[in-house]
C-alpha cells in the first residue's frame, strides 16, 4: 500500500487532479519536449548520428571483446563503403530515409551536394537544427513530387530505408527523379526462404520488381557476415545483462511487494514473451537462416 498511496493521493487531491487533467489536455506539447529529449539521447549514444547495423571488416569479431567504440567505427565504415560507390560527386545526391543525418554529414564534409529526406518528424527537427543549409524533405519517398524534381539527382541512396518503401510506387518514381546515367545505391537486408519475421522485402520478389520497373543491377555484394558482429553483440548483451536483470527485478518485486506482484502477475509472462520475441530478432543464427544483407548499385535499364 505504501507504493500506491502517493498515486492515489494525486487523484483524490483537487489540486493534483486539475494538474493531471491539464497535462493530459496538453500532451501534444509534452510530446514535443519528449522528442527533443529523445534526440538528445540518440546524439549522446550514437555519436556519429548513424542508425544502422554497421560494417566490420573482420566478420569474425568476437562480441565478447567488442566495445561501443567498435560499433561506432563499424557504423562509420558502413557509410564509407556506401559512399565509395558514388561515381559522380558533382551532381546532387538524395539520401532517402536519412535518419539522423550521419551519411549526409559525411557527404557535406567531402564537399558534395546531399539532400536529406525523412518522414520522421523527430529526425527532421534534428536535421533542421544541425544542417540548416542542406535541402531537406519531410515526407515519404512516395510523396516526393516527381514533376518538380524530374532528372534532378545523379545519385540516390537508400541505407536501411529500402525495406520501408512501397516498391510499386517508389521504383518508378526514383527513375523519374534520377538523371540519365545516374545510379541508385542500396544497402539493406532481405527475407529469404520462409522467414517468419516480416521486416524487409522478400529477395526474390524484390528482384522481380526491379525488372518490371526498368532497373538493372550493376553491382551486388552479400555483406551479411560483416554486419553480424553487431547483431551478435546486442544478443550477447541481452543474454548476459538484460535477461538476468529482468529475472532479478521480478524476484525482488515478488519479495518486496507481494500484493502488487500478485495483482500484476498475469502481465509478467506477456512481458517475458515480448522480450523473447525481441531476443530472436537479434539472434545471429536465426538472422542468417531467414535474411541476408546486401550492398547493391542499380541504374536505368538501357
Amino acid at each position: 500500500m505504501g507504493l500506491l498511496k502517493p498515486i492515489i493521493w494525486k487523484f483524490v487531491n483537487p489540486v493534483s487532479l486539475v494538474k493531471i487533467i491539464r497535462l493530459q489536455r496538453n500532451r501534444k506539447k509534452i510530446d514535443r519536449k519528449r522528442d527533443d529529449a529523445q534526440l538528445k539521447l540518440y546524439s549522446q549514444i550514437l555519436v556519429g548520428d548513424f542508425l544502422h547495423y554497421g560494417y566490420f571488416d573482420d566478420p569474425k569479431k568476437d562480441p565478447a571483446e567488442m566495445s561501443l567504440n567498435d560499433l561506432y567505427r563499424a557504423q562509420k565504415r558502413y557509410a564509407e563503403i556506401i559512399l565509395e560507390k558514388v561515381t559522380n560527386t558533382t551532381d546532387e545526391i538524395l539520401d532517402i530515409g536519412c535518419g539522423m543525418g550521419g551519411l549526409t554529414k559525411m557527404m557535406l564534409e567531402k564537399g558534395w551536394k546531399p539532400s536529406a529526406l525523412t518522414p520522421d518528424k523527430t529526425q527532421m527537427h534534428y536535421l533542421r537544427e544541425k544542417y540548416p543549409d542542406t535541402p531537406k524533405y519531410h515526407c515519404k519517398l512516395e510523396e516526393f513530387p516527381p514533376a518538380e524534381n524530374e532528372q534532378r539527382f545523379g545519385t540516390l541512396i537508400t541505407s536501411e530505408s529500402l525495406q520501408y518503401l512501397r516498391l510499386d510506387e517508389a521504383l518508378p518514381l526514383m527513375l523519374k527523379i534520377l538523371k540519365p546515367g545516374g545510379i541508385w545505391i542500396a544497402c539493406d537486408y532481405f527475407r529469404i526462404g520462409d522467414a517468419h519475421e516480416k521486416s524487409g522485402h522478400n529477395w526474390d520478389a524484390f528482384r522481380e520488381k526491379l525488372g518490371k520497373y526498368g532497373w538493372e543491377m550493376i553491382d551486388d555484394r552479400d555483406i551479411t557476415p560483416h554486419i553480424l558482429p553487431t547483431i551478435s553483440y546486442v544478443h550477447m548483451l541481452g543474454q548476459r545483462i538484460l535477461l538476468p536483470f529482468m529475472n532479478f527485478g521480478i524476484e525482488k518485486f515478488q519479495v518486496k511487494a507481494p500484493g502488487i506482484y500478485y495483482a500484476s502477475e498475469s502481465a509478467i509472462p506477456k512481458i517475458m514473451d515480448k522480450t523473447d520475441k525481441y531476443m530472436k530478432i537479434v539472434d545471429p543464427e536465426l538472422f542468417v537462416k531467414q535474411k541476408m544483407y546486401r550492398l547493391m548499385v542499380f541504374r536505368h535499364k538501357a
